[in-house]
């Protein structure tokens, strides 16, 4: 889970008392609003469930009048120990604290909790109703789509719940991946906006997977398998298809698409002079990356996603991705490391520390390394805000 605070806002209450309030990024997308107090009582719960020595440090209380540098400490130190909870991969899991991201989120936007008709989509376009309720988590509402196409309980592992927007040329574009915990209807309403729809997909890049899938009568026809044997000579079949973006590479603002799948990030780049160039950047060359989030007025988030990709073993560069899409690109990324991982050595979630740099890392020196990293956790460090408006740096 990637949390971000972009965003703050001034309140108050009823005897006129002036707080702040953060807004909490979820992978890109507002999940909640909530006060220091409100987080603070979320750490005492989570240190007398946890312990002390498992809850990262919680920013101390000041009872002086904040000034804008400490304001701004204070956001980051908040920021950082979402980031930290939201990566270990023991309190990320447990039930009290998906059960406080949930409660917040429903609180922040005054959501009523009752039964609802959803409409779901399916990866072809066609539409399915589903009695579902506000409060039901993505889990359980993944669950209630299975049941209605028949669909084994031991194949829910290969899908998830999508956010999608739906484009003008038809098509939908992919916006992001809803956890778990998240709830749906909400995530959906908070987006105010009617173009875009819950759609279940497949969660996995690796083609091989689909022979997995075959052995469900009701996820899969023979028509489908014939289907499939056909469909995968097709080039960049099973890949993810960006919307149109930029990138600084072989030079700056180079209009690109961007396709990810088969162990690779495809980018056909327009070069300055309308030649059409197409790179292939294996993700087993790429060292690390981060995603950056420019805050613009206050409101506007321009995300991009950096990786250090690797030529050969003494050489090097950094290259940008300019996309409102650079989570959904840095989850894609993940997973293709995960996928290689559970190949390798035989399990099935990967988290990655580098203790040192404290960045998101692909350990590919050796299937021991890999072995090696299984355990840890995945860190990711803050920077100071740019001249020119708040950066955030997610490594």
């Amino acid at each position: 889970m990637q949390f971000t605070i972009a965003q703050t806002e001034n309140g108050s209450d009823s005897l006129g008392v002036r707080y702040v309030i953060y807004g909490i990024h979820l992978e890109g997308f507002l999940f909640c609003k909530l006060r220091y107090s409100q987080l603070h009582k979320w750490n005492e719960k989570l240190r007398r469930y946890f312990g002390s020595n498992l809850v990262p440090r919680f920013p101390p209380k000041s009872y002086l009048a904040q000034t804008e540098s400490t304001a701004e400490e204070r956001r980051l130190q908040l920021q950082q120990y979402l980031q930290k909870v939201g990566e270990d991969p023991v309190i990320s899991v447990s039930e009290i604290f998906t059960t406080l991201l949930k409660n917040a989120q429903q609180e922040t936007f005054k959501i009523r909790a009752r039964a609802v008709l959803l409409e779901i989509l399916l990866a072809d376009g066609k539409k399915l109703l589903i009695d579902t309720h506000t409060t039901h988590s993505a889990e359980q509402m993944l669950e209630i789509v299975a049941q209605k196409l028949e669909l084994a309980r031991q194949f829910l592992e290969h899908f998830d719940l999508y956010l999608v927007c739906e484009l003008p040329n038809q098509g939908y574009s992919v916006l992001k991946r809803l956890n778990a915990f998240e709830l749906p209807y909400v995530s959906l309403w908070s987006l105010q906006d009617e173009n875009c729809k819950i759609m279940i997909r497949k969660n996995y890049l690796d083609p091989s997977e689909n022979k997995i899938l075959m052995q469900s009568s009701g996820g899969v026809s023979l028509l489908y398998s014939q289907f499939l044997e056909t469909i995968e000579k097709v080039k960049f079949y099973g890949y993810v298809l960006f919307e149109a973006c930029t990138c600084d590479y072989p030079e700056p603002n180079c209009p690109s698409v961007v396709r990810v799948g088969n162990d690779e990030i495809n980018c056909c780049i327009q070069l300055p002079s309308n030649e059409i160039k197409e790179v292939s950047f294996k993700v087993n060359r790429i060292r690390c990356w981060k995603i950056s989030l420019q805050v613009q007025e206050e409101t506007e988030l321009k995300p991009k996603l950096s990786f250090e990709y690797q030529d050969s073993p003494d050489f090097g560069q950094w290259i940008t991705i300019y996309t409102y899409q650079a989570f959904l690109l840095s989850r894609c990324i993940q997973e293709i490391v995960t996928e290689k991982l559970k190949v390798s050595a035989g399990y099935t979630e990967m988290q990655i520390e580098n203790a040192k740099s404290e960045y998101r890392t692909t350990p590919w020196g050796s299937l021991t390394a890999l072995i090696a990293m299984r355990n840890s956790t995945k860190q990711l460090c803050q920077h100071q805000s740019a001249p020119s408006g708040k950066e955030i740096e997610e490594w």
